[in-house]
């Protein structure tokens, strides 16, 4: 007889993940037993139409406590564990189907957890962590620990074994810990914890972790070091410590030190592929191409680390082919960086990144247009949504025409979201189509996520198209109390632009050096009249710069105007960048080389 499964869940809250992740899962369990701490959406109702059965426990800050009453009302042979904000592979159904048949009551099961790591969708930003899933009824096995609970047995020694079985977890999504108030909820619960047991490093660690979910990093590394001094490799947690200090003084621009904690790592652990990874990655940031390569190869040949070790996905192969193939597109080895792009897009065939890539490197060898195209599309089946990817890589290379033609053959077959709407008027502007992007702007609704952006889009066509008096009209549209801080900062500086044109007095924008909002809103400006080739009214946005404190503005004007083949000119901004200002960087000394 099969051995008959009990999924068990906590859950609060959970309307918007909790389909997801019971239909990924209702075909391969014969019960399910949630456990609900407080809902006050559709979760139960949600759980019950699935067939679950709901019982309920007051929330006391204890997720022992509550995981342990779900395994309370279990009634099959095993128990599997899943959170509301989980997801099953469904690739990995028919593994775990096998594995059903083949359980040895003494084992519990670990399982690869796969975090998405993003903002609000999933990506290719995703972290591993191995976590105990399925175990046998009635076996003497607890959850124990406030928070990130450990699993213990009353009865017997824990035999761990580690099966090629993925789950995919979405609660570290930015989008679901800041809804959730989930950081600030663990973080009252540790800081508690270490109240209690000061002792108990294991509390620090996890305090470290929740201060780089909301990017206090130098409070992280503070735990972080605190946990360190009492290092013992052979802690569990032990890789991820090395890794998490690596990873923070990275963040922090702490180069040398986060160096420094890789061969500290590395003298422990010589096959944890993530800290060659990030070695590569520093050394190629130092500048040190031969090096870096090095790294690169040695993480292809370890592969992904061993399971508890993996942290990264991707870092044994995709992610480190794509690594490799920018650092050969800096140093111009076209042929090398293509096959890296080829090799990592064969690793995983839904890894989009080195398109970008590999469509620079069509650009930069003049490839006719209908070749380049028939290249690119030869990446992709799934036609029609691959036609906005596609307009996107067009668009990253400045083929703005080949753009706006990929998007409207997307929106002849799908309704575009307000994100693609937005991108749909970037085009269009871009491609001289004034009069078709007033008229597209104003049916935007005041509603639309991007109506600030389309405003903005708005007056400059009116400026290009010298009716200044109605680009006056448009910028006195802005409802300022509906904006956020930083589209505030975007409305300041379209005032400036048309004060410019309609030769009315300037304001100061900003005197901080370190202010960059104001910068990017200004070169976009400037670089959307180069683009027109508006070279008068280019002239005179170019004095908006005189409103700001930026010392890289100078620079910056010269990458923009090499990006557009006015080499000259990008020169000259370049080396006065240099003369007035001493900013330079790699990139501005490799055009004066170009130009010598």
């Amino acid at each position: 007889m099969a051995n008959e499964i009990s999924l068990c869940m906590i859950v609060k809250n959970e309307e918007e993940n909790l389909p997801r992740c019971l239909e990924s899962v209702k075909d391969l369990v014969d019960e399910i037993i949630i456990v609900d701490t407080g809902s006050i959406d559709k979760t139960v109702e949600i759980a019950k139409s699935y067939g679950a059965k709901v019982y309920y426990f007051k929330w006391c800050n204890d997720f022992s406590a509550a995981r342990n009453e779900s395994l309370k009302y279990a009634t099959k042979d095993w128990i599997l564990i899943m959170d509301g904000d989980d997801e099953f592979c469904s690739e990995d159904k028919n593994k775990f189907r096998n594995l059903v048949n083949n359980l040895d009551d003494n084992i519990l099961y670990y399982f690869e957890t796969l975090s998405y790591t993003g903002y609000h969708q999933k990506g290719f930003n995703i972290s591993v962590n191995l976590n105990p899933r399925l175990f046998k009824n009635n076996y003497g096995y607890y959850y124990e620990g406030e928070i990130h609970n450990q699993i213990r047995n009353s009865k017997f020694p824990i035999k761990g074994r580690v099966e090629e079985v993925r789950i995919y977890h979405y609660g570290y999504l930015q989008y679901n810990m800041i809804k959730k108030d989930k950081t600030n909820r663990n973080i009252k619960i540790l800081k508690n914890l270490i109240k209690k047991e000061p002792e108990n490093k294991f509390h620090y660690f996890n305090l470290g972790n929740e201060y780089c979910t909301v990017r206090e990093y130098d409070k992280a590394l503070k735990y972080f070091y605190e946990v360190y001094k009492e290092f013992n490799p052979k802690v569990a947690y032990s890789p991820k410590l090395i890794l998490k200090i690596v990873t923070t003084n990275f963040i922090l621009k702490k180069l040398e030190e986060a160096l420094k904690f890789i061969n500290i790592g590395l003298s422990y652990y010589p096959k944890f592929t993530e800290l060659h990874y990030f070695k590569g990655i520093i050394l190629d940031m130092k500048n040190k191409p031969s090096l870096a390569i090095e790294s690169f190869q040695k993480c292809i040949e370890l592969g992904e680390s061993d399971p508890f070790l993996k942290n990264i996905y991707g870092v044994g192969s995709f992610l480190t082919f794509d690594w490799l193939s920018k650092i050969y597109m800096k140093i111009k080895d076209y042929n090398t960086a293509y096959k890296y792009c080829i090799e990592a897009i064969k690793s995983k065939p839904d890894y989009i990144v080195p398109l970008y890539n590999i469509t620079h490197i069509l650009k930069e060898e003049n490839t006719p247009l209908d070749e380049f195209k028939n290249e690119i599309e030869s990446f992709f089946k799934d036609f029609p949504n691959a036609y906005f990817i596609i307009s996107d890589l067009f668009y990253s290379e400045g083929y703005y025409e080949t753009a706006l033609e990929y998007l409207e053959k997307y929106e002849s077959k799908k309704s575009l979201s307000e994100y693609l709407m937005f991108f749909k008027a970037k085009c269009l502007i871009r491609t001289s189509r004034f009069d078709e992007c007033i008229k597209y702007s104003d049916t935007i609704s005041e509603n639309n996520l991007y109506y600030s952006q389309f405003l903005s889009y708005k007056i400059i066509c009116l400026i290009i198209m010298d009716k200044y008096d109605l680009a006056l009209i448009t910028i006195n549209k802005f409802n300022e109390n509906n904006l956020s801080h930083r589209d505030k900062k975007a409305v300041q500086v379209y005032k400036q632009l048309v004060n410019l044109f309609v030769n009315e007095d300037v304001d100061i924008l900003s005197e901080d050096d370190n202010e960059k909002d104001y910068t990017s809103f200004i070169f976009e400006i400037c670089e959307i009249f180069l683009i027109n080739k508006e070279f008068d009214k280019l002239e005179k946005s170019l004095n908006l710069f005189n409103l700001i404190s930026d010392k890289s503005v100078l620079l910056q004007l010269g990458k923009l105007y090499y990006k557009y083949g006015y080499k000259n000119m990008a020169k000259e901004e370049i080396i006065q960048s240099i003369k007035m200002f001493e900013v330079m960087d790699d990139e501005g000394l490799d055009i004066l080389k170009v130009n010598l």
